[in-house]
């Protein structure tokens, strides 16, 4: 399967948890989706890397344009707040760090739309 590339381990919280996510609210959480959810993250808690390999497949069988999943995961990134990335402490520094952690996926999601325009690109990442 990949490797230990962010992309590789995002593919799964970012890409395909969320589509599960919006299937279960849509079928009411029936039992069937529930087992697929359950099955697909015992594969890629085994074999990390299976969700990327996973969509990956599905773009080439799509005949869809190739993709650079780099980008699209950092696109993405901005708007997804894995719970499992979060610290579940109350205390106001946890809390504060959970707040800068957020701003920071925002900000490095505007990488690819920044990334041509040098001036920009340099503030951003400042």
């Amino acid at each position: 399967m990949g490797d230990d590339s962010p992309v590789i381990s995002s593919a799964y919280p970012v890409l395909v948890k969320p589509v599960f996510e919006k299937v279960n609210v849509k079928w009411k959480g029936g039992e069937s989706t529930n087992s697929v959810e359950d099955s697909f993250s015992r594969v890629e808690s085994s074999f990390p890397g299976f969700a990327h390999d996973f969509v990956m497949q599905l773009i080439r069988a799509a005949d869809l344009p190739v993709v650079s999943l780099n980008e699209s995961v950092l696109r993405l990134e901005s708007s997804h707040d894995s719970d499992g990335l979060r610290i579940n402490r109350t205390e106001e520094v946890f809390q504060d760090l959970n707040r800068k952690a957020s701003n920071l996926k925002k900000i490095l999601s505007r990488i690819p739309d920044e990334i041509s325009d040098r001036r920009l690109f340099l503030e951003t990442i400042k």
